[in-house]
């Protein structure tokens, strides 16, 4: 019969750690000695229940753990062969054509330096005149722009609207 040495000692610690809470009165430990004493005590059971199952084989998770092993034959590192393909082609992109916005032509910028009264004017006879047909409210806008170069290829004066002085005389004569 062989003496385990870890058993005995695990065992003759834990019952030394339990004779200090039996010799000692109880109403002389305090509340952080007690849990102190029973932390312990409890640590060393866990302890020697742990390496119980351990030693049995009944421990649940030693069979999870991975295990090294070596490979069976030395492995190298191999570079990848380089291959050569055609040169990508060169995409070129061509530039699309933007129509230039309302607000920035010759005549919104001759309507926005008209006086609101003179825009509101303008407005009211381009609906007078059958062109415009939305809100009079003084500003420039799609619906304004397009009443004012409908009536200007109508009269035949369209190709006043390409300055700021040509516009202004479209606009005087609408104005007054």
């Amino acid at each position: 019969m062989t003496i385990d040495i870890r058993k005995t000692a695990i065992a003759a610690l834990a019952a030394l750690s339990l004779v200090p809470a039996a010799a000692a009165p109880a109403h002389a430990l305090g509340k952080k000695d007690k849990a102190f004493i029973a932390g312990a005590a409890t640590a060393v059971v866990a302890g020697a229940v742990i390496n119980n199952m351990r030693n049995n084989g009944t421990w649940p998770f030693a069979a999870g753990q991975p295990r090294y092993a070596a490979p069976a034959q030395p492995q190298y590192y191999v570079q990848p062969r380089t291959t050569y393909s055609a040169a990508p082609q060169r995409v070129t992109y061509q530039p699309r054509y933007v129509a230039p916005s309302v607000h920035s032509t010759p005549a919104a910028q001759a309507f926005r330096e008209l006086s609101p009264q003179m825009r509101r004017e303008v407005q009211i006879s381009l609906a007078r005149y059958g062109y415009y047909s939305g809100s009079i409210d003084g500003a420039w806008g799609p619906g304004t722009s397009g009443a004012l170069e409908a009536y200007a290829r109508d009269s035949g004066r369209a190709g006043q609207l390409g300055t700021v002085s040509g516009a202004y005389g479209i606009m005087d004569g609408l104005s007054g």
